[in-house]
């Protein structure tokens, strides 16, 4: 009995027999005459091994063999139908809902511009932001997409490294004007960083060269910048930052400036789930961030645990 390979006309042809009791009309139904539905039966029974239907005078009668296969048989039939009907849904257009997790800065200094041209390409897409500190458990699609700046190091993911900054101490330019070049960190006012933010790296380096207290510390990145707008000193900031903002780097004595070389390094990962990279509505995305924010690595997949 050869059912390894058994094929789904062979499966339609034998619930067309059981339920039509007609080589006829099972012909007519599967688009080929009786004489073909006869030798098409034929093959099958002999390829099973068992005889599926006796011939009589007023049709095809089911044997008890085929008795015992229809139930399978019209499972099966159900389950292709599903998977057909699975398959005349997937989405085949570049519209719906893009749920990101995007860490704050990130967020509110370059993501507008890019999901305001992305709705000009796509005006069926529609996006839905968290930009807390909390990251999202992409394996359990509490998002669509996230951009990190810690590399995942387990899940069915995929990943791609799109851009690296460094920190850099920057202010407004007249605050800049006024007080370059600098000659000591700790002799102009600071705005640091708040509680729960105390384990950055940015934070351990600040605070392991100045020892005065920030005139502001909070743990909102938007909180810092508009207080550096509002000339209240000097932040360490990434340095694209430089580009959608009023700041620029403040300039720095020579030992100072050798210091500075030391200055953490961040890097932007774009992360999805392995299962929605190709999704049209994810892919269209992945990819204009990639175009659009800085130099891109190869994405690559974590392997499995």
């Amino acid at each position: 009995m050869q059912t390894d390979k058994l094929a789904w006309d062979d499966l339609q042809l034998f619930l067309s027999l059981a339920r039509t009791r007609r080589l006829a009309a099972t012909g007519k139904a599967l688009g080929f005459d009786t004489s073909t539905a006869s030798r098409r039966l034929a093959r099958l029974e002999q390829q099973l091994g068992v005889s599926l239907f006796d011939r009589t005078r007023d049709g095809l009668s089911p044997t008890e063999t085929a008795t015992r296969l229809l139930a399978s048989a019209e499972e099966m039939e159900r389950a292709a139908h599903t998977f057909h009907r699975e398959l005349g849904g997937l989405e085949r257009t570049v519209e719906g809902s893009v749920r990101l997790s995007v860490v704050p800065g990130v967020a509110e200094g370059f993501l507008p511009p890019l999901l305001a041209e992305l709705s000009k390409r796509h005006p069926g897409l529609r996006f839905e932001i968290d930009a807390s500190t909390r990251q999202a458990d992409l394996s359990r699609r509490e998002a669509d997409l996230a951009i990190r700046t810690i590399r995942p190091t387990a899940g069915p993911l995929v990943m791609q490294r799109f851009q690296s900054a460094q920190w850099v101490p920057m202010a407004m330019p007249e605050w800049v004007a006024a007080h370059a070049p600098l000659k000591r960190w700790d002799e102009v006012p600071w705005v640091g960083f708040g509680a729960g933010l105390e384990r950055l790296h940015v934070a351990r380096w600040l605070s392991a060269r100045v020892k005065t207290e920030p005139v502001l510390r909070t743990n909102s990145f938007a909180l810092q910048l508009s207080a550096l707008q509002q000339g209240l000193g000097v932040a360490l900031v990434p340095a694209p930052y430089a580009l959608v903002s009023r700041l620029e780097p403040i300039r720095l004595s020579r030992r100072l400036a050798n210091d500075a070389k030391s200055l953490p390094v961040d890097e932007l990962w774009l992360v999805t789930h392995e299962a929605l990279r190709q999704v049209p509505r994810v892919a269209a995305v992945w990819e204009f961030i990639v175009q659009s924010l800085g130099h891109a690595s190869p994405p690559s997949r974590l392997k499995r645990r």
